[in-house]
């Protein structure tokens, strides 16, 4: 299943309260498959990536351009430029990792990296 920007949406709202404490993990990921039809493991892939955004870390799971955007943009919205800088420090790790694995690169995710970052 495709994951839409509808349900990216509505899924960093939840992970926010994933990262505020208000849910566990799994709570977070049963009210976004509740709420969007996103399967669990996309939901806790999401989880994932977002806690690894807001603390500046790797992550392994890739998601979509226009889902990795919104995150920049809401981020930096909700949390202010020092998470915003966290956020895109993770993206490009999350690059350089991914290049490691021989299934190409990520350019798309780089643009927008450049983009934001300038």
């Amino acid at each position: 299943m495709k994951i839409t920007i509808e349900m990216s949406e509505v899924a960093y709202e939840i992970a926010k309260k994933v990262y505020s404490g208000k849910h566990t993990r799994t709570e977070g990921k049963i009210e976004i498959n509740k709420i969007t039809g996103m399967n669990e493991g996309s939901a806790q892939a999401f989880i994932t990536i977002f806690l690894a955004m807001m603390n500046g870390e790797v992550y392994k799971r890739a998601f979509n351009n226009e889902t990795n955007r919104l995150l920049f943009e809401r981020i930096k919205r909700d949390f202010g430029n020092e998470y915003y800088i966290k956020a895109l420090d993770a993206a490009q790790q999350h690059v350089y990792y991914y290049s490691t694995l021989d299934k190409g690169n990520l350019v798309g995710l780089q643009s927008i990296i450049n983009e934001m970052r300038s």
